[in-house]
């Protein structure tokens, strides 16, 4: 099919024009060039990692118990001590199959070397408490290579001839692959013999004869195999109950006798649980085969196909079905392994979906700028072609001029606009995970070993958000839309919060971290949150340019020739700065040099945005600094003081009461964003109800009463709908609950909010935990008429 789609193409575009042929044929190659590339990573290895990460976490969602039919007696540190020596004497094993036996075990397994000769008599003895039950003992033989110096000469050890006449035999080899973990296991190997069986495969009962490979699952809990102490076996002293019935395997487990393999699942195991482990996977129905690569392989050109850039490109589309092949290539192998026991390796598959997104971004990042180039040229021959006309002609052309200058600004704010949208669009489901781990780390009873996947999630999360803030400043910054919102906010808590919140990375990194606070008031009128960013940014890119000494933030006063000054500065001892680079570095999407952008990271948006923040708010941002010795940042404001609020203290003892006391009905259009809500406000409120519109919310509004309405501002300007007339009709309609509106419209909106009945108006973005504290204050303040007039008289509300 994908053929004859390529042949139709072509032939379409030999009947086109030049360039729409040669356009074609350029994403035609590069999506050649794509396959290829993928195919190349995947025969290289290159891909092996990612699939081993997923293989993992496959295995961690779908663990399950053992089978206990199984039991592993452990040759552990305790029982060499016991003994006095290794290797044991035969007497010792012959004395464990007599006890095993008379608890009732059904089968015996060692492994266990036992092809050389020990004394006569022990292995008599051995022979006997074999030759008990004859065929329910079974003996290891393992394949080794004949000389060192010819690999490929192998031979068979197989146990003394008068140990096997009674036993049966099974390999004990395991398989390694090339970056030795264990993952395969066979379910026989071919001997000099015939056909001999492998350990798990024996045991298992599967039929004889089959030399095939088939996956472990690895997501048995070791921990749930039942293990006995070789000792406690020797002596008598265990519970018949793990042993009645059962098949046991005896193997070694002490890392003084060397007999582990490392594992892609629970790290380094004793040979004798590789083999259990087999067992169980193959007792369960759950010896995994591996998707054949050949379909894999189909499936990753077919992702590729489907998300190549076309001439027509539609953003939301091809973003869309990045995002369904993504879910599908990681839920889809996780779906097809919990239903058989097939397990597929989809690296390849989001290796090409990785590339045509690079792609993606560069064919319209390219097309927007031969748009512009495009306008720019034709310009310039038509000024050119009227300069030799008379002056008459040459005015005309001035005006034209202007009219192409106008066109060249919408084409540039269409690029701001592009880059503003494309923020947005990765930010809603960036949200959704940020939003979904937070709930999924509150939980306690989480695994350490999940939580700490978890956590590396969110972690990414934070920084890529952090990296589509810095983009959406830059594009607000680019087209006049930055806002700067100044309020009464608490300075001290300030900088306490930046110095808690980068204690521990510096300290990571063997660094000090100091605060000093000055003669600074406790309460200023300032933009906190933009504040905020300034500190963060400043104090980021000290701890990361810094290897040894401190990092220190300091604040004082200032008389200046306009008066008070707030002064910060954060200090560090790390690389410095060239004297002929203090400059540059406060330019967007710039550094020193490319080497510091590859050691240290980071896209040269954080300086540019503080320094352009700063004089926003009425002040500066300037550097001091020596190569090699340090630097000092400094950001001079102009202080604006403020009356300590009264009443502060004591408010937090009653706002998780006031909320978790509330009736809340969510009014919220986006599936996703209506799961990361309802997670993070269920288990703080009386009774959450969800509405998708304004028309659902007044339906279930004239069914029950509520105590909040929490009304996502994108809900209000649904269809023709005016978002002021909706907020007014709601708080007509609440029966006395309390509107609060989620906004991420302009700031100078707010008032307007408010006035049309919305009782507190909430900025975005904001974090769920952050969302539920203003929640618990509002509700609290609720409770408290006097503070509630005190905050909206702060906040300017009419």
């Amino acid at each position: 099919m994908i053929g004859r789609r390529f042949l139709a193409a072509a032939r379409a575009a030999l009947s086109r024009s030049p360039v729409d042929r040669k356009g074609r044929l350029a994403r035609a190659a590069s999506l050649v060039l794509i396959v290829a590339t993928v195919f190349a990573a995947e025969g290289s290895g290159l891909l092996r990692p990612l699939d081993n990460a997923l293989g993992a976490l496959r295995f961690d969602l779908l663990r399950r118990d053992a089978s206990q039919t199984l039991t592993v007696v452990e040759i552990d540190p305790a029982s060499i001590r016991a003994a006095g020596r290794w290797p044991w004497d035969r007497e010792r094993f012959a004395q464990a199959i007599r006890n095993l036996q008379a608890a009732g075990a059904d089968t015996v397994a060692f492994d266990v070397d036992f092809s050389a000769r020990a004394d006569s008599a022990a292995d008599q003895a051995l022979l006997a408490a074999i030759a008990r039950q004859p065929g329910s003992v079974v003996l290891p033989t393992f394949v080794q290579a004949l000389d060192r110096r010819a690999p490929a000469r192998l031979v068979e050890n197989t146990p003394l001839a008068n140990l096997s006449n009674d036993a049966l035999l099974a390999s004990v080899n395991v398989l390694i692959d090339p970056d030795g973990l264990v993952r395969r296991y066979r379910y026989g190997f071919d001997s000099e013999s015939g056909g001999r069986a492998s350990m798990a495969s024996l045991l298992a009962n599967r039929s004889p004869g089959q030399t095939a490979d088939f996956l472990i699952d690895y997501g048995i809990r070791e921990k749930s195999l039942d293990h006995l102490s070789f000792e406690d076996v020797y002596r008598g002293r265990f519970d018949a109950s793990q042993v009645r019935g059962r098949s046991i395997l005896i193997g070694s487990t002490a890392q003084e006798l060397g007999d582990d393999f490392a594992t892609p699942r629970h790290g380094a195991l004793p040979g004798v649980y590789v083999h259990a482990l087999a067992y169980e996977s193959l007792v369960a129905g759950r010896d995994l085969k591996a998707l054949n690569p050949l379909l894999l392989g189909a499936l990753a050109v077919w992702s590729a196909y489907l998300l190549r850039p076309r001439s027509a490109l539609r953003l939301r589309r091809m973003l869309l079905r990045h995002l369904v092949i993504a879910a599908t290539a990681i839920g889809g192998p996780l779906a097809l392994q919990a239903a058989a026991p097939v397990s597929a390796a989809t690296g390849s598959i989001l290796f090409a979906q990785l590339l045509c997104l690079i792609w993606l971004v560069r064919h319209e990042l390219a097309r927007r700028a031969r748009a512009v180039v495009e306008a720019r040229e034709a310009h310039l021959l038509e000024l050119a072609e009227h300069m030799r006309a008379s002056r008459d002609e040459i005015l005309a052309a001035h005006d034209e001029l202007k009219a192409v200058n106008v066109a060249l600004d919408r084409a540039l704010a269409a690029r701001t606009d592009f880059l503003a949208m494309t923020s947005h669009e990765i930010r809603t489901p960036l949200n959704g995970i940020m939003g979904m781990t937070q709930v999924i780390l509150s939980d306690r009873n989480l695994p350490a070993g999940l939580r700490d996947k978890v956590d590396l999630v969110h972690a990414s999360g934070e920084t890529m958000l952090a990296l589509v803030d810095d983009i959406l400043d830059v594009a607000k910054m680019e087209s006049g839309n930055l806002t700067v919102t100044p309020a009464k906010m608490d300075l001290h808590r300030l900088l306490d919060e930046t110095t808690r919140l980068w204690t521990d990375k510096a300290q990571s990194k063997g660094l000090g971290l100091r605060c000093d606070r000055g003669d600074t008031p406790t309460w200023i009128i300032e933009d906190g949150g933009r504040l905020r960013q300034i500190l963060f940014n400043l104090t980021s890119n000290a701890i990361k340019f810094t290897e040894r000494g401190e990092v220190s933030l300091e604040a004082r006063t200032e008389l200046g020739e306009d008066g008070e000054m707030l002064v910060l500065e954060v200090s560090d001892n790390g690389i410095g700065i060239p004297a002929d680079k203090v400059e540059q570095i406060f330019e967007a999407f710039s550094q020193v040099d490319a080497g510091i952008t590859r050691k240290y990271g980071g896209t040269g948006l954080g300086l540019a945005i503080s320094r352009r923040l700063a004089r926003a708010m009425g002040g500066d941002l300037t550097v001091e600094s020596e190569l090699d010795v340090g630097s000092r940042f400094a950001v001079r404001l102009p202080l604006r003081r403020a009356a300590a609020d009264r009443g502060a203290a004591g408010a937090g003892a009653a706002d998780g009461v006031a909320l978790a006391a509330a009736s809340v009905l969510l009014i919220e259009a986006n599936p996703l964003a209506q799961g990361v809500m309802k997670a993070a406000l269920a288990s703080h409120v009386s009774d959450l109800e969800v509405a998708r519109s304004t028309v659902e919310a007044r339906a279930a509004l004239g069914s029950r009463r509520f105590d909040l309405l929490l009304v996502e501002g994108r809900c209000l300007s649904l269809g023709d709908a005016d978002a002021f007339e909706e907020v007014g009709r709601l708080a007509r309609e609440s029966a006395g609950a309390a509107v609060v509106v989620l906004w991420a419209g302009p700031a100078e909106e707010t008032a307007g909010l408010r006035r049309a009945g919305a009782r507190l108006v909430i900025p975005k973005p904001i974090a769920t935990a952050d969302l539920v504290q203003e929640l618990r204050a509002f509700r609290a303040a609720c409770e408290d008429p006097a503070a509630l007039g005190r905050a909206f008289a702060a906040a300017g509300s009419p």
